[in-house]
């Protein structure tokens, strides 16, 4: 039996997303707890998983307990505990039921706060002010994450804040071999969610304003909306791949003339470095957290417009460019990894602070 440092992970989020960042990150943290030697492990599990990732092997690592209501529930309630003591790691804003001795809450961004309304709003931002004003320590996904926890909460106590950004899976993004015919290499990506503020109207319109390229939409289906918003502006130059696996979407990445991330706010951006890893020239928002992960190595917008974009796009027509642009990506991501993101969540956890 491991007598090491008692950790439990409260990974509601599991329950909460099929895929994405947040869903990823805590993956992550679950398999390193789970197999570091210093940990005594406790995993909480949402009663039904819908993250479409889950390893079974966690659950050979660490004692496990199931909640007993539905997700969209049970995020709202107390997370129950497998002990008093140790530590408590919640993955969405849950306090726990029981006395630990260290609470850790992770901040990913303020979209509830900077988006939404009414009630939805509300309750979110309820939630997560409890959260932040319980935690022992807060771990902030970007310096932008951190400006923004003392915006909305300014009476947080700074020395809780710590910034611990998110990592590149290099064993699952690398720059593949050129595919032959150069498939998509007139093909600018634009990779997830796409409502609101992800300005997906913006990739739109830079495609429009640069005949020579196409559109290609990895992520959810299109709804008949977009569709016909697609027609009408691009014609026939656009494609839809779908939600993907991550083999796929490397050999995008790969493949592609450019990845464009026109988000207006992020939290942190981890499309950026992913693209970066792949060899996939990046253009992006000058906004929130993408410079601060793109760096130099991305190209930014000089503003929000279709316009702007399709410049920043017709960039990479130079070769001398281009390759610049590719190597400086490969550095760029190098810099951001798992390992270090999960050395920094240990050092947060064994501190006495």
């Amino acid at each position: 039996m491991n007598t090491g440092q008692q950790v439990t992970l409260d990974s509601i989020i599991f329950g909460l997303q099929r895929f994405g960042g947040i869903s990823n990150y805590w993956a992550k943290l679950v398999e390193y707890v789970g197999l570091d030697p210093e940990f005594a492990g406790n995993l909480i599990l949402p009663k039904r998983l819908t993250f479409r990732d889950f390893d079974d092997a966690w659950l050979l690592q660490m004692q496990v307990l199931r909640e007993s209501r539905d997700s969209r529930i049970a995020r709202y309630l107390f997370a129950p505990t497998a002990r008093d003591g140790g530590v408590f790691h919640t993955s969405y804003y849950r306090l726990p039921r029981q006395r630990v001795e260290k609470y850790v809450v992770s901040v990913y961004d303020f979209t509830y706060e900077r988006y939404r309304t009414g009630l939805a709003r509300f309750v979110h931002t309820k939630q997560k002010l409890a959260s932040i004003q319980r935690a022992d320590a807060i771990l902030c996904i970007s310096e932008s994450t951190r400006r923004d926890v003392i915006e909305f909460f300014p009476h947080v106590d700074t020395a809780k804040l710590h910034v611990i950004s998110l990592g590149v899976d290099s064993k699952d993004f690398y720059q593949e071999p050129a595919g032959p015919c150069g498939a998509n290499d007139q093909t600018v990506l634009f990779v997830g969610q796409r409502g609101g503020y992800k300005r997906f109207d913006l990739a739109i319109e830079a495609i429009r304003e640069s005949p020579r390229l196409s559109l290609g939409v990895v992520g959810p289906a299109l709804t008949a909306g977009e569709r016909e918003l697609l027609q009408q502006r691009l014609g026939t130059r656009w494609q839809e791949f779908g939600s993907i696996p991550t083999s796929d979407l490397r050999r995008l990445y790969s493949s592609a003339f450019a990845f464009i991330f026109p988000s207006d706010y992020e939290g942190f951006g981890l499309p950026i470095l992913e693209a970066m890893a792949c060899g996939c020239p990046v253009v992006a928002a000058a906004l929130s957290s993408l410079p601060e992960v793109g760096g130099t190595a991305a190209h930014y917008a000089a503003s929000q417009s279709g316009e702007s974009y399709a410049t920043a796009l017709n960039a990479f027509d130079s070769a001398a460019v281009r390759v610049k642009a590719v190597q400086s990506g490969l550095k760029r991501a190098v810099e951001f990894n798992w390992s270090q993101t999960l050395q920094k969540t240990k050092a947060v956890y064994l501190s006495q602070v």
